[in-house]
């Protein structure tokens, strides 16, 4: 029996970045759809596209950032309220990685401190 992939929804607002994260995930048996922006990403999980996971970046394309797109997975009766998030940034400082934490974030990772692959094998590992 032929299991399915795993798709993982990207928010990222530079494209030849998510073009490498989305290559990385396809590389390692994933499914990726892409958005630049919080309204983007919502806007995928309204249409009932299957998600199984989002890599999140903190800053992103409008006026809103990847916090706000926690807190509105997360509200009270939210049917994406469990569905797992990793927030891969260079930028967040460790107060805003305690809030995403608090919001209910699977793990959070600094790109300086991490390889693409190494933040890739650490998320399959966490699905399973």
């Amino acid at each position: 029996m032929k299991t399915q992939k795993k798709i993982g929804l990207i928010l990222e607002d530079e494209k030849p970045l998510w073009e490498v994260i989305k290559s990385s995930c396809e590389k390692n048996g994933f499914e990726t759809i892409t958005a630049r922006s919080v309204n983007q990403g919502l806007e995928y999980l309204k249409k009932g596209v299957k998600i199984d996971f989002v890599w999140l970046d903190h800053y992103l394309y409008g006026k809103e950032n990847g916090l706000d797109f926690v807190t509105k997975l997360k509200q009270k009766g939210s049917a994406w309220k469990n569905l797992p998030i990793f927030v891969v940034s260079n930028t967040v400082s460790p107060e805003k990685i305690q809030i995403y934490l608090k919001l209910g974030v699977k793990k959070c990772y600094t790109k300086v401190d991490f390889k693409l692959d190494e933040i890739v094998t650490d998320i399959k590992k966490s699905l399973k």
